[in-house]
This record gives C-alpha cells, structure tokens and sequence, in this order.
C-alpha cells in the first residue's frame, strides 16, 4: 500500500475516532484497503464492515466498545432502534459484557425483522421511540424491564441494580414498573423477581453477577457498602459485601476487578501503587478479626468454585433461587 493510500486511510479513522465511531467504507476501494490493513493487524473489524484501530479498541472497554459500533450503526442505519440491554448501553446503565452482544435491534412497522449472528431483531410501537445521543431507542423505564424479563437473573439484576443507581429510585420503584398491568407479558414473572432483589448499593455489574450468584447457589444474602473505620488514620472504607455472623467474626466480600489495577483513571498511572494502597486498605479491614475473601467475575461464573468459597467461609446458606423460569 502506497504512503498516499495509507495516509488516506488514517485521515478516516482519525475522523472517525474523534466522533467517537468506527470507520465505515463508503466504496470498494476503501474496503479493499481497510481489509488489507485489518489482515495486517492493524486494524479490527468489531461489526460487519465497521472497522477500528487495533491499538485504539484494545485500550476500550466493553462498554465504549459496544456504544461505539452502536452509534455507528445510528448513522448508517436511521430507523434501527436500539432496545432492550443495547438500549440500557444508549442510557449508560451497567450492562454486564456477556449481555452486550448480540446487540437487540427493533424495527417498526412490517418490515422485515430477521435476526442474525451480530444482532437480534424485534418489533416496537412508533410511539415507544426516543432519540438519545443520536441514537433511537425506547424509554429508560421500558428497557430495564425488557432487560428484567428476557436475560437471564445475573444480567438482569446487574441492570435492575444500575437503574436504581442512576435514578437513585428505591427498589419499589422497579416493583411497581413491573406490577398487574403488566400480567401476562412473557417473562414478567422474571422480572418481578429481579425487583425483589434489586438494590442500588451496588457499584459495578461484577458486584451485581456476584450477588447474583449469591442469591442462586441459596447463600446469606450479604449487606452492601458497610463503612469500617480505620483506627490508625480515622478513613473510613466501604466493603462490596459484609456478612455478620453472629458470634463469628464478621466476613467481608471483595470483588476483584482488574480496572482497579489498570485503569488509569482509578490508578493515577501508578499501578504497583493501587495495588499497595490495595494492601494497605485490606489490611485495615481485617483489624479486630474480620476476614477477606476475594473473587473475580470469572471466579463468579465458575459456580462450583464460588460454592466452595462461600463455604469454606462459613456463609450460611439455605434455599437456593426459587420461582425462576428459563427462557
């Protein structure tokens, strides 16, 4: 590929990444190049006939990902309405990777509505469109019951959580939205479900999955950011999860995202110093006997592994969920 070529090619994706898009060949020609540049590894095709700097898209993260092919999608397609999680995407709600895609596409009228591997396709009314962002969708409310009613119980309370903390509505608020009128909705059982145990007080969709888990595998449902007091500086830290115990020292639950170590926003650039204040916070934590027990998301997702990590902390467990329905 010639200078000329090359630098014509970068001109778009500079473009494109300063309005927070992918790059969208508008002929041919311009296919051909990026799919030469794409099988030299420089760049990454995200969505059929979208593409991205290969450096740019892995500093992203899911979400700015999956918005960023989204709003793409806006431009090239102006009657797609994003719905259900890639509608709480549109909103900025904590929509948990694995929920991410395909993406849920609605259509109105009676036109075609196939789906296919990039995306699920659906039908609204005309009068449940908003534009947000640039992006058509439907309501804030009505995407999070969707999301309540159609994915499965760690996605949809992850959502539900999210919704309430940015409403900073109570949890009654989602029970209302998904109450009698609603009878007879497919999935709204489900949805009723996720109200119940709905709680803004979580801060992260890992936290959400986590006490998810929690909830399924019948595990004590834990208190959610209990402030501890530092005694040798007067902080004070707020614990993911807190489970009293009774006579037994209380056990603090810590969900142990990467970001926290990576993300230059949180560490300042300074990596090896997240991970000593990190220390240095767990270590005020267990003062007066409390324990720490740490996990990731994918130690959450190994069920099995989480079960036998809960036990061998002594939560106390009971009945695991009960009344869900798999769809």
């Amino acid at each position: 590929m010639g200078k000329e070529t090359r630098a014509a090619c970068e001109n778009i994706l500079a473009l494109a990444e300063r309005r927070g898009l992918c790059a969208s060949p508008t002929n041919r020609a311009e296919l051909n190049r990026f799919t030469y540049l794409r099988s030299k590894g420089e760049l990454v095709t995200p969505y059929a006939g979208l593409f991205a700097s290969a450096g740019v898209w892995s500093r992203l993260l899911p979400s700015q990902r999956t918005r960023r092919v989204m709003r793409t999608l806006a431009r090239l397609h102006p009657s797609w309405i994003f719905v259900g999680p890639s509608a709480a995407l549109v909103y900025y709600l904590a929509v948990p990777p694995s929920a991410m895609w395909p993406l849920c596409i609605a259509t109105t009228g009676n036109g075609t509505c196939e789906s296919y591997a990039h995306a699920i396709r659906r039908r609204v009314s005309p009068s449940d469109v908003l534009v947000i962002n640039g992006m058509r969708t439907t309501s804030l409310d009505r995407a999070v019951v969707d999301c309540m009613r159609t994915l499965e119980f760690p996605s949809a309370l992850a959502i539900a959580d999210s919704y309430l903390r940015k409403t900073n509505q109570p949890k009654e608020r989602l029970e209302a939205m998904v109450a009698s009128p609603q009878m007879g909705k497919a999935g709204i059982r489900n949805a009723r479900l996720v109200a119940s145990f709905s709680d803004g007080r979580a801060e992260s969709w890992g936290e959400s999955e986590a006490r998810a888990a929690i909830i399924e595998l019948g595990f004590q449902i834990p208190e959610l950011q209990v402030p501890y007091q530092d005694p040798v500086t007067g902080k004070w830290y707020r614990a993911d999860f807190s489970w009293s115990l009774g006579g037994a020292p209380t056990v603090i639950g810590e969900m142990d995202g990467l970001l926290k170590y990576t993300d230059s926003s949180i560490t300042g650039g300074d990596t090896v110093g997240a991970f000593v204040r990190e220390r240095q916070r767990e270590s005020r934590l267990t003062i007066g006997g409390r324990s720490v027990m740490r996990f990731t998301p994918a130690q959450v997702k190994d069920r099995p592994y989480f079960e036998r990590l809960l036990e061998s902390y002594g939560i106390p467990r009971g009945e695991p969920l009960a009344g869900w329905k798999a769809r």
